[in-house]
């Protein structure tokens, strides 16, 4: 069994060093999960910021504990079965504010009894975020569907979703049967890069004109361009665009100002 060094909590100003067994939970697959179901509340919410806690190993006691008072959706998939866990009171919750009820209170003030439409929507927001979970258990074998906790058999990993806005609540994802650890990868670590210099070059306009006309050009000429004054400047290196911002000047030396990364990059 591989473990891992962790901390507990303070006792008498002393935090004892304790070994606890490593979460079969790749990384990577956990940040995919993390972001589909972030796009997804965003799309159903009207905004979403989630923060992706640390992936823990689960014993049968703590697996219970975790799926009492909760609702569980579990996906059924080619390398493990992966089970969305919605507390019963954040289900209400994100129901409500599915439905447009910006203030919902938090547990313990606000009922958790469901009613028939809103389970039914509940199980509808549960099957938008099923496709984020693919990342962890590859091909899904089918559906989502809804299930009791003595029917699952108890989940051996555990990582939660710390929804942050526009209303606060947490949903749990729980592994069944442990991950395989991925081959290694084929190409450079980033950290190896640290050191490469980039050349990057910042483009506040643009403009065209035909071949015969930039053989000719003298000083003085004027040349027309085409970006709109006070648009957005670009950041290249090479043909591809890094970022948008405004071009300007810092302590009189050129300086760009970035404002927004480009698509094709990870934020």
């Amino acid at each position: 069994m591989i473990a891992d060094a962790r901390f507990g909590l303070p006792s008498g100003g002393v935090r004892r060093l304790r070994f606890t067994p490593r979460a079969s939970v790749p990384v990577d697959a956990a940040c995919s999960v993390a972001n589909g179901i972030r796009e997804t509340l965003h799309e159903l919410l009207g905004g979403c910021e989630l923060d992706l806690g640390e992936p823990a190993a689960l014993d049968a006691a703590a697996w219970q504990r975790l799926a009492r008072d909760a609702q569980l959706f579990l996906v059924r998939g080619r390398r493990t079965d992966v089970v969305l866990i919605v507390p019963r009171s954040d289900a209400r919750r994100l129901v409500l504010r599915a439905f447009g009820e910006p203030d919902a209170p938090a547990a313990p003030a606000l009922d958790a009894t469901c009613s028939a439409l809103e389970q039914q929507a509940i199980e509808r927001i549960a099957a938008r975020c099923a496709p984020a979970l693919g990342s962890l258990c590859a091909q899904r074998a089918e559906g989502l569907q809804r299930i009791a906790a003595h029917a699952v058999p108890p989940c051996v990993a555990y990582f939660d979703l710390r929804v942050r806005s526009p209303i606060e609540l947490t949903l749990g994802v729980g592994i069944v049967r442990a991950v395989p650890e991925g081959a290694p990868p084929g190409t450079l670590p980033p950290a190896a890069l640290d050191e490469v210099a980039l050349e990057v070059r910042a483009v506040f306009a643009e403009g065209m004109i035909d071949a015969t006309d930039f053989v000719t050009i003298r000083p003085g000429d004027v040349v027309k361009l085409d970006t709109k004054v006070g648009a957005l400047a670009s950041l290249n290196v090479g043909p591809r665009r890094l970022a948008t911002g405004v071009a300007g000047a810092v302590s009189s030396r050129s300086a760009f100002l970035c404002r927004d990364l480009a698509g094709a990059f990870p934020t």
